[in-house]
Parts: C-alpha cells; sequence; structure tokens
C-alpha cells in the first residue's frame, strides 16, 4: 500500500462524525506526485464534444499533469486518442486544435504518421536493417463518448466510464431534453484560468453549498437555498436549486423561456456539468492540476440554439467565477498556517443542499484513491 500521512482526527463513513483531509494533502510534493500517477492518470478525463471534431482529421491537444495528448477523427470516422509524442525522440507532434487530414508529421526530424497512428515515413530509416514501422506506431489512449462528450483515460486496464457512471449519464438525459441538441457556443477556456490554489481546493468548494448564503449572496437570491438539495452516488455527486427567483439579484430569468432549474453535477475526479437557469445551455468544466498549489479551471460552452445567454454569462463570468476564485486562493493560503490542520464536516439531515456530505464523498474517495497500490 502507498505511505500517507495519519490523520489525527478520522474520515470514516459517516459525514457527521468525520474530519476532513489533513493540511498535508493539501501542501505535500510527494502527496501531488502520487495524485498524478494514481488519480489523474486512471481516471477519466473529459476533452471535448464529439461534435467540436467533425470532419477526418479534426484535433485538439489537452495537456493532463506531466501528459500531453490529442484527440484526432481517423481516416475511418472514429475518435481515437494518442499520447502527443514522436516515438522517434519524444518532440511533441501536435499543438492546440485543427486538422491534420492527411498525416501527422514531426515538426523535429519529419517522422510522419497516419491519422490512425501508424508510422508511414521515418527518413533514412532505409538504412536500417529489419527497421519495423510497426513498432514505433503512435501510444493509443482509451476513449469513450459519455452523454455525447469525449473522455480519455491513460490507464489501458480502467473500468469504462460506463460502468462506473452510467447512472450518471442516465440522471442527465432525464434531466436535460435537449442533450443531443447541444451546440459549441463558448470559447475553450482551458488553460486561461488559474488559480492559485490546488485542484482539491476547487472540488472542495465546488461540491458543497454551505458556503452559498454567506459567499454568494446573489446565487442564494437567484435559487432557493431552503429548497436546494445535494445527492451522493458511488462516482458523483449532484446539487440542484429546484425553485428559483425570477427576480433576483443575479440576473433576470424569464418564466417562459429556457431551463427553470440549476443542476450541477460533479464526476470524480475532477469533471463538473452546470446548468443555471433562464436558457437551455450546460458548461462542463474541469479541474487541472498544475502544480501542489495551483490548477487551471475551465472549460467549454454549449446550447441548444447555438447561442448563450448574456446575463447568465456576465454573472457568472463577472460575479460568481471572481468570488469562487477568491475563496480557493484564501483557503490555500489558509492551509499553509501552522495553526490549521483538519476540519470537520458540517451535515444538516434537514438541509441537505446546503451540509457538507458531499465534500466528505470527495475526501474518501482521494484518500481511497492514495491508498491502492
Amino acid at each position: 500500500m502507498s505511505s500517507l500521512p495519519p490523520l489525527s482526527k478520522p474520515l470514516t463513513d459517516r459525514p457527521e462524525a468525520s474530519f476532513t483531509l489533513s493540511s498535508e494533502y493539501y501542501l505535500s510534493e510527494e502527496l501531488y506526485d502520487q495524485e498524478k500517477q494514481q488519480i489523474f492518470y486512471r481516471t477519466w478525463q473529459y476533452v471535448t464534444h464529439q461534435t467540436m471534431l467533425p470532419d477526418v482529421g479534426d484535433y485538439t491537444t489537452l495537456t493532463l499533469c506531466d501528459e500531453n495528448i490529442f484527440v484526432i477523427r481517423s481516416g475511418d470516422n472514429q475518435l481515437r486518442a494518442f499520447y502527443n509524442v514522436c516515438r522517434h525522440r519524444a518532440h511533441e507532434l501536435l499543438q492546440g486544435s485543427g486538422n491534420t487530414r492527411k498525416l501527422i508529421v514531426c515538426p523535429y526530424h519529419a517522422w510522419s504518421y497516419s491519422n490512425s497512428g501508424e508510422l508511414l515515413r521515418a527518413p533514412l530509416s532505409e538504412h536500417r536493417s529489419e527497421f519495423d514501422k510497426s513498432a514505433f506506431c503512435l501510444r493509443e489512449i482509451r476513449l469513450e463518448t459519455f452523454c455525447g462528450f469525449v473522455f480519455i483515460n491513460l490507464d489501458d486496464h480502467c473500468e469504462s466510464l460506463q460502468s462506473i457512471a452510467g447512472d450518471l449519464e442516465q440522471d442527465i438525459r432525464q434531466k436535460v431534453p435537449y442533450l443531443d441538441d447541444l451546440q459549441f457556443v463558448g470559447a475553450d477556456m482551458l488553460g486561461e484560468t488559474r488559480l492559485e490554489a490546488g485542484w482539491k481546493v476547487v472540488v472542495d468548494n465546488y461540491v458543497e453549498c454551505y458556503h452559498c448564503r454567506p459567499a454568494h449572496k446573489d446565487f442564494a437570491s437567484l435559487i432557493d437555498m431552503d429548497a436546494y438539495q445535494t445527492d451522493v452516488f458511488q462516482h458523483w455527486s449532484r446539487q440542484i436549486g429546484a425553485d428559483i427567483r425570477y427576480t433576483n439579484s443575479a440576473y433576470e430569468v424569464d418564466p417562459a423561456i429556457g431551463m427553470q432549474n440549476s443542476f450541477f453535477w460533479y464526476l470524480w475526479p475532477n469533471t463538473t456539468f452546470n446548468i443555471l437557469p433562464g436558457s437551455n445551455e450546460l458548461g462542463v468544466f474541469v479541474v487541472r492540476p498544475l502544480g501542489v498549489g495551483s490548477c487551471d479551471f475551465g472549460g467549454h460552452s454549449f446550447s441548444a440554439d447555438g447561442k448563450m445567454y448574456q446575463p447568465r454569462v456576465d454573472y457568472t463570468a463577472n460575479v460568481l467565477a471572481p468570488e469562487d476564485i477568491e475563496l480557493c486562493e484564501s483557503v490555500q493560503r489558509g492551509l499553509r498556517s501552522l495553526s490549521y490542520d483538519q476540519g470537520a464536516f458540517m451535515v444538516n439531515p434537514a438541509s441537505p443542499g446546503e451540509s457538507e456530505h458531499a465534500l466528505h464523498h470527495f475526501h474518501r474517495l482521494v484518500h481511497s484513491a492514495l491508498a491502492q497500490k
């Protein structure tokens, strides 16, 4: 078993009697290295939506911790994922996103690959006896689509995403009737929103709304916190704001247009699906670790009609996101204090929407993953 720092206070299966992970879990470089290997390289990671790569040769790239990856639509019209590394001398092959319909050509020594990963040309290889091109094909990565979204997993032996989160897909499809009509409308934000806070601090903040009344006053004006609901499942959790106020301090909501509820789904370890009321939109956002105390938070926005509801966009970008960034960065600074080690989960059975049982669920998942061989 992996060596983990002992917790002076217990993290058990009962949130009302449990305590949080200790500050060392948020500050240790050694544990961050374990997280890369035992969490991020073994779990399903969001990349894009299948409609964003419609043509043969369309590709997009992704950096996951120390790994560079690309997803491409190959000549047989299948989406495939590969390590973005030339098999000759490890130069990166593709940058950003675009189309490379015929060949993937390494800019270093011009080794050339098909969009299905086969090595087609290696200059001067004819002078090597018995050079086997098939031994130098690109290394493929497991890929699945989930609700139309593309996920990859670096673990060749992982369970399928459908097997561990099929109930999440069913839940999203039940609650989002326009799911199959989604069109990309928002610029790719991945890598653009850097937080001086570790990835776990950001997920901690996302999965609980115990902080919503004091820290997001406009959000609590828009969504009735007395009717808020949080539910926990094996590999995911969900927050539902079933009652909203059409006149509020966040933005105006037309009762005749679009989704009239809010939904926030969290998928282990770092993917979120988000709906705010007022339009038929859905945002997929992820937390990507950059180091032990920093991360990127961003993703893609979609809507059923190809448009974004600007009042919702303005509120999210100018109010809600800055509030959360300030909260997370303050927590990351506070975790360094000699005065802090562990907190206690706050749980109110009469008000599950504002309890921290989904936070407890997340901490248990982290601890369990790090304890694996």
